[in-house]
C-alpha cells in the first residue's frame, strides 16, 4: 500500500489528537508532511518529533520570535494565510480541523487544489455555503466530513438502496436534556462545558449544550449533500450510538451505528471500513441494552426552529447566525450574558442586522468580513 501523504491543520485540538491516534497505530501507512496549530508550540513540537514532521505552522506571530531556537530544524509557516504553502503536489489528504471562522480564506485556497479534504470545520461550510461546494466540484477536490453525523450520512448515501426521502441527524441532547427550562438561566460555564459523552473544547461543548451545534449541522447538511430544508430532520438519541439515518420513500431507513469515538470516522477517511489497528471496540448491543429516541424540546432548545428560519432567509443569514453564535458564546464564557441568552440574542441580532442591511444572495468573503465588522460594532447584549 502506498503511503498516505498527510497534512493536518489544527493538529493539537481534539480532532488532531484523534487523527494522530489513528496514524500512530498505522505508522507504516503515513508520511506526515506538515502540521499546524494556533499557538501550542510545545505540543506541536512533540507531534513533529514523534512523526518526523519537517513543516510546522503557527497562527500566532509572536510564538515564532519567542521560540526561534526551538524551531531551527523545521521549516516554519506563520499565520493561516501561509498554511497552504505546506501542501505539496504529493499531498494526498488534508485534515482541516481549524475551528471557527478565522480560516475561511485558507479553506477557499485549499479547496482549489484537487485534494481529499477531511473537513472538521462546520463554520466554513455554513458561512461560505454553496460557494465552497461549487469550488470543490470545479477543482475535483473531495470533501469528506469528519463530524460523526455527517460522516455517517456521507457513507449511507453511497449505498443508494432506493428512492431517497430524507435524512435524520441524531443529537445526544447535551448535559441539559432533562433540566427544567426554568433553571436554564442559572446554568454556569462550568456546567455547560461538561458534555455527557464527548470530550471537546469549550465552544463546541457549549454549542452542544444549547443544541446550536445541531442547528448548525442541519445547515451544514443542506450544503454538503444538496438537500431541501424539508429533507433534514433531527432527533435526540442520548446513547449516541446511531449517528444518522437515511429514510427512503418505501418507509425503510438505514442507519450507521458505532461507539462514540472520533477515530472511527477519521479511520474511514483513510481506510474505508477496512481494518485499522486502533483497538477500537465494536458495538455490542447487549451491553447497551436500549436505544432511546426523543423529539427535541423546542422551548428548551429554540436554536433548531431558528436554524430553519435562517435557511429560509438564505444569503448572508446562515453566516450571521453562525458568527453571532461564536460572538455570543464568547460573551457567555466571559460572564457578560446568561446561558439562555445565547440563542435568544442571536434571533434579536439577526433581526437588527436585516433592519439596517440588505441580504445578499451570493455573498463574497468581503461581504462576510463587512458583516462581521458590523456585528462587532453593533451587537446587542440586552438591556443592562
Amino acid at each position: 500500500m502506498k503511503k498516505i501523504n498527510l497534512v493536518v491543520f489544527g493538529a493539537t485540538g481534539s480532532i488532531g489528537k484523534s487523527v494522530f491516534s489513528v496514524v500512530r497505530n498505522n505508522k507504516d501507512h503515513f508520511n506526515v508532511e506538515g502540521i499546524t496549530c494556533d499557538k501550542n508550540i510545545n505540543q506541536l513540537l512533540k507531534i513533529a518529533k514523534e512523526f518526523n514532521v519537517t513543516k510546522l505552522g503557527f497562527n500566532s506571530f509572536r510564538y515564532e520570535k519567542n521560540n526561534r531556537h526551538k524551531l531551527n530544524d523545521y521549516k516554519v509557516f506563520i499565520g493561516n494565510k501561509n498554511f497552504d504553502k505546506i501542501i505539496t503536489r504529493k499531498t494526498d489528504i488534508i485534515i482541516f480541523a481549524i475551528s471557527g471562522l478565522s480560516a475561511i480564506d485558507l479553506a477557499l485556497r485549499i479547496i482549489e487544489l484537487g485534494k481529499i479534504i477531511g473537513l472538521a470545520n462546520k463554520e466554513c461550510i455554513i458561512s461560505l455555503g454553496k460557494k465552497l461546494i461549487v469550488k470543490a466540484n470545479k477543482s475535483h477536490s473531495k470533501i469528506v466530513p469528519l463530524d460523526s453525523e455527517h460522516n455517517a450520512v456521507h457513507h449511507l448515501l453511497k449505498l443508494k438502496l432506493g428512492k431517497f426521502k430524507s435524512i435524520t441527524l441524531t443529537a445526544s441532547g447535551g448535559p441539559f436534556r432533562n433540566l427544567p427550562l426554568r433553571q436554564f438561566k442559572e446554568i454556569t460555564v462550568k456546567q455547560a462545558i461538561k458534555h455527557p459523552i464527548w470530550k471537546m473544547g469549550k465552544k463546541i461543548s457549549i454549542d452542544s449544550a444549547t443544541m446550536m451545534n445541531k442547528a448548525l449541522e442541519i445547515i451544514e447538511a443542506k450544503y454538503l449533500f444538496d438537500l431541501k430544508h424539508s429533507e433534514i430532520n433531527a432527533i435526540i438519541h442520548p446513547q449516541a450510538q446511531i449517528h444518522a439515518l437515511i429514510n427512503y420513500e418505501n418507509g425503510a431507513s438505514t442507519a450507521l451505528l458505532n461507539n462514540p469515538d472520533m477515530r472511527i470516522p477519521i479511520a474511514s477517511l483513510f481506510f474505508g471500513f477496512n481494518n485499522s489497528s486502533n483497538n477500537i471496540k465494536n458495538l455490542k448491543l447487549t451491553d447497551i441494552r436500549k436505544l432511546e429516541f426523543y423529539e427535541i424540546d423546542k422551548k428548551k432548545f429554540p436554536a433548531i426552529d431558528l436554524c430553519y428560519d435562517v435557511l429560509n432567509m438564505g444569503g448572508l443569514a446562515p453566516h450571521i447566525f453562525n458568527y453571532l453564535n461564536e460572538c455570543l458564546v464568547n460573551k457567555f464564557i466571559s460572564n457578560q450574558i446568561k446561558f439562555n441568552d445565547i440563542v435568544a440574542l442571536n434571533s434579536i441580532n439577526l433581526e437588527r442586522f436585516f433592519n439596517k442591511n440588505r441580504n445578499l444572495s451570493n455573498p463574497s468573503t468581503n461581504d462576510i468580513y463587512d458583516t462581521n465588522n458590523w456585528i462587532n460594532k453593533n451587537i446587542y447584549l440586552g438591556k443592562k
